[in-house]
Parts: structure tokens; sequence; C-alpha cells
């Protein structure tokens, strides 16, 4: 891998002398640098694993070592013609670990993220390599068990708690990390319309032909029609929320790390990737979780015990930090039926996209291109063809239905209807 002409001897000195708990002054000696994400495992940024030989100034002359994960913004292609807007979301994330995360240490001393390290490149982020601490990837194919899910569900909760607590003391940490200019907002509306629409259409095409689930159909293709479910998901957008917190936004499984015991259950995670961040009901974090990550069978089977796991988390960190907020287990509940129109997007979009087979071009969802074609003839369908894809489909609208989300949005189109 070749590696970009910033990234230098003197780049990862600044960022191994910012380490508060080392104050030594190092000598970088030798670099090595590779790509540390699988292809379609990442989209929004160049993410690489860099092996630093350096030397302390004044000590022993001892070589050591340390791996490093780099993330950098895209160069060429398509995330390249989004310079502009992209920039805004790539200088969030540095300062979620530099503003966000070291205020939280005053509540906790967690080791929920990576640690971090200050760059001199502000929009680049540098992150200790988890891999060197015995931490894995979840297969993004295989989704993840109840003993990860258990994790996250406990782990989401104390970060969202942490940043309740923080915005009751510095708002204007989290009111920074969630500004976005006007241009930015109409571009991510019109982008996210679009790959609304896609896989809206892409669903319909993958359901046409299985009688069995023409009810599906049915629903899909009314929703798409005049924009009946986009609308609906406006509105929902507009909802206040009793509680409101700094949330991830994109909780995907290969946004997250576990270390396993010998039996191979998740026994640690660390949670990374805070590029997209929203202020707003954590509740909606916990339902793109659910429908974009989880096993079948976990939400077959296991989506209540989740639930109250990850409310009572909450409340009970919430409690502890001192903060009088809390949720009633029904609100709960209740707020989650509200995000309907958001779990069939995680299913007609998010869930295919992550489980394709390799990786695909962002511009197959994200423009308008791809709606001037038949959609089975658009790479975008290929998502549907995949045989991780096929494994849960369409058995997962079963569980969907089962959840009452289809009967909640067809009361809210007949409302739209009329009026």
């Amino acid at each position: 891998m070749t590696s970009p002409d910033w990234l230098t001897a003197d780049f990862l000195k600044s960022c191994l002398e910012s380490d508060k708990e080392n104050t030594q002054k190092v000598t970088v000696t030798g670099f090595t640098v590779e790509p540390a994400a699988p292809p379609g495992s990442n989209y929004g940024c160049c993410v690489s694993r860099v092996n630093v030989q350096y030397v302390e100034v004044g000590g022993e002359d001892n070589q050591q070592s340390v791996s490093l994960i780099v993330k950098s913004p895209v160069v060429g292609g398509f995330m390249e013609e989004f310079s502009d807007f992209m920039r805004d979301i790539y200088e969030t994330e540095p300062k979620y670990y530099n503003d966000f995360i070291s205020a939280t240490y005053k509540w906790s001393k967690h080791n929920i993220v990576p640690k971090h390290y200050k760059s001199p490149k502000p929009l680049c982020v540098v992150l200790e390599d988890l891999r060197s601490s015995g931490y894995l990837m979840a297969d993004r194919h295989e989704l993840l068990d109840f003993h990860q899910c258990r994790l996250y569900a406990e782990t989401s909760a104390k970060l969202h708690a942490l940043s309740v607590a923080v915005y009751k003391e510095h708002p204007e940490i989290i009111e920074a990390l969630v500004k976005q200019s006007p241009d930015f907002v109409e571009k991510g509306r019109q982008a996210f319309k679009v790959m609304w629409t896609v896989g809206l259409r892409c669903m319909a095409a993958y359901l046409e032909d299985k009688p069995d689930y023409r009810e599906y159909w049915e629903f899909i293709k009314t929703a798409e029609e005049n924009d009946n479910l986009w609308n609906i998901f406006q509105e929902m957008e507009k909802n206040n929320h009793q509680l409101k917190a700094l949330i991830q936004a994109d909780p995907w499984c290969t946004n997250m790390m576990f270390k396993h015991n010998a039996l191979g259950e998740a026994t640690g995670i660390k949670i990374f990737d805070f590029q997209s961040l929203k202020y707003t009901t954590p509740v909606r974090e916990f339902v793109t979780f659910i429908w974009s990550s989880v096993k079948l069978e976990v939400r077959q089977s296991k989506l209540d015990d989740l639930y109250h796991l990850y409310c009572d988390s909450l409340n009970g960190y919430l409690e502890e930090f001192e903060c009088t907020e809390k949720i009633a287990f029904e609100d709960f509940k209740a707020e989650i039926l509200s995000f309907s129109p958001l779990v069939v997007l995680m299913l007609c979009c998010v869930l295919p996209f992550s489980l394709v087979d390799g990786a695909i071009e962002l511009a197959t969802y994200l423009t308008e291109e791809t709606l001037k074609v038949p959609i089975k003839e658009s790479p975008a369908y290929q998502t549907y063809q995949g045989k991780a894809f096929k494994k849960i489909y369409p058995q997962i609208l079963d569980q969907i239905a089962k959840e009452g989300v289809f009967d909640y949005l067809r009361v809210k189109m007949d409302q739209l209807k009329s009026k």
C-alpha cells in the first residue's frame, strides 16, 4: 500500500508525543502501512494500519513499536465529488475524541472507545490498533449474536448517558459536534431521499415474484408511491423527544470490535466511527442497531430481552451520572414503534448494502442516475442477490410485521390519504 505524502515520521512523532500517558519525546525510526479494513466494511474514509518503530529520546536506546489506525479523507472517486459536503463529516470525528470523550472522563474513566492520539492533520483521526489488544471485527455477513448485542446495548447506553451529563455542563461541546451548514443539510437530504427511493424499488422488485410475500410487495409499492413513506419519515424527524443524547447514528456491526473468551463468546467491546453524529433520542440509535446489525435468530427470540437491557442500562447510568432524566419502558417501546419508517429504510437500503458480497460503489445508492434505468439492471439491485442476503430475506420481513411496523405505517399512510 502506498502511503500518502503527509504520512511521515514527523506526523507519527507528533501523534505519539500527544499521548498524555507517556510524556517522553520520541524519534520515529521507521514505519509500515497497510489497509486496515476489508472491502465492503468501510466507505466514508481511508483506514490504514500503521506499524511504527521508535525510540524514546534520552532513554535507553531500545527499539519499541506500536500499531496505530489512521483514518483520513477519501482521495479520488465518487466521494471526492462531495468534498465540501464531506468536510463537515471529516471535521466531526477528531472533535468527538478530543473534546467530547475527554470531557466524559469526569464522570467515568471508561474505555468504551479506542484510545486516541491528537493528529497534526485536522481531518485525520489516529487511534490505537484494537487488533493489538485482541479485539476482532465481527463478520458483517454473519451479523451479531446475543453476547455481542448484549455488550453493545450496555455500552452504548453508557455512552448515551455520558452525553446527557456532558450536555448539562458543557452544551457547547455537543452543539459544536452536531452543528451543520444549511448546504450540508440539504445535500444530505437529497442523497438520503435518493437512497430511500432506490431501496424501496429494489425491495419491490425482489418481492414481486414471491406470492407468499405479496402483502409486503403491495405495502412497499404503496410506500414508494407519491413519496408516502418518505413524507411519514419527514414527520417522524420532527418529533420532540423527552430524552436526547449524542448518538453515533451509524451503529453498523463493522463500527465496533469485540474481545472473546476461550469459548468464543464476546466479553469486551469498543465502539468507533463517529462521523455521523446526531443529537436526538438515543432510542433512534438502538432501533438502527437492531435492524442493521443483529442476527435474525436474535431478533426472533431475544428482542424484548435486548429492549429491557438497553432501557434498564440507560436509566441506571443516568442515575449514576446524577442526571434526573429517565425513560419508562412503555415510553421506550412507543418510541421504538414511532421509528417504523426508519426500520423499513434499514431493511430496504442499509441491511442489503451491509450484507453485499464484496463492496459496491456508493454512487449506486446516492445519485439519481440509478433511478433512470430499470431497477433490476441497476448495480444497487445486486445487493439483493448475495448469499448472506438470501439467508435472512424475506423472513426478516415477517419479523418486522410481528413487531407491528407494517400495521403502524399503514395507519400513517391512510392518514396521509385523508388529508
